[in-house]
């Protein structure tokens, strides 16, 4: 398991077990809720370390795939996590998610 700081492993444990239809907007107002000074910077940190630890798939997903659903893009920083991600598509789930084939 990645050496991640409590707070981390609990916010990333919370939304892996949530069955909602939560958002990346959802997972950073709770990183800001338990650690004021975060921001979406250290979110982004926090999801590229929980994918390279492997324990958070579907946080990873969902964070990722939310992302790209509004912004139509990812940060650079999430270019090699996110392909990953892609590849362990569906075409109905990526349709779902509004990529196209060359995503």
């Amino acid at each position: 398991m990645a050496h991640l700081a409590l707070y981390k492993l609990d916010l990333l444990d919370a939304f892996e077990n949530r069955r909602d239809d939560w958002t990346y907007v959802d997972f950073e107002k709770l990183l800001t809720k338990v650690r004021p000074s975060a921001n979406y910077q250290d979110a982004k940190g926090i999801i590229i370390a929980a994918h390279k630890d492997g324990s958070w798939p579907k946080t990873v997903k969902r964070y990722l795939l939310s992302n790209y659903r509004v912004h139509q893009n990812v940060s650079s920083e999430f270019n090699e996590v996110f392909a990953a991600v892609v590849a362990t598509l569906t075409e109905q789930e990526k349709q779902g998610w509004g990529l196209s084939e060359t995503a």
